[in-house]
């Protein structure tokens, strides 16, 4: 008779924890749910607009945001760069993480002058990886112009194979 009341009292603790465990899946699976929905959510705010200007924030799908700050000829040269551009290009910017990984900044931006790509010039120049959910501000990068024309900077992730676009801002500087 013990042994059988023992017995029905593990049973009947063994279907409650059963039960318990179950509740708690769908729980999570509500959970995770919405979590997806969310971050499709977020992922459609991928850049929209067809060209930004100076000062406009760039959110590429949730993972980066960015905001070119300034954009201005430098008289500044590199003694030991043979390149000689006509014009040197001094560009600023500030990114924000908004991934839950590491971001490395500084191959993220190309210049283009009348749809020619310029190349990157070795004055000042940030390369750097950000933590997740932390910023970087003042961020620099240099460009060789040679020519004239409209100017626009190209922005995308650095190792985003994702398909997403390249974010475009474009400006002048007489």
């Amino acid at each position: 008779m013990k042994r059988s009341k023992l017995l029905l009292v593990g049973l009947s603790v063994g279907l409650l924890f059963n039960l318990v465990a179950c509740s708690s899946a769908k729980d999570s699976q509500k959970e995770m749910q919405s979590e997806q929905n969310t971050a499709q959510e977020t992922s459609t705010s991928s850049p929209t607009q067809q060209k930004y200007s100076i000062g406009d924030k760039i959110t590429f799908e949730g993972k980066v945001e960015y905001t070119v700050t300034g954009a201005e000829w430098s008289e500044e040269r590199n003694q030991f760069d043979n390149s000689n551009p006509e014009k040197v290009l001094k560009m600023t910017y500030n990114v924000t993480n908004l991934s839950d990984k590491d971001l490395l900044i500084g191959s993220d931006i190309d210049l283009y002058v009348n749809g020619k790509k310029m190349e990157s010039y070795p004055n000042a120049h940030t390369i750097e990886t950000i933590s997740a959910g932390r910023s970087y501000e003042g961020a620099i990068e240099n460009f060789g112009v040679n020519g004239s024309g409209e100017m626009e900077f190209e922005i995308k992730p650095f190792a985003d194979f994702s398909g997403t676009k390249p974010a475009i801002v474009a400006f002048n500087l007489d």
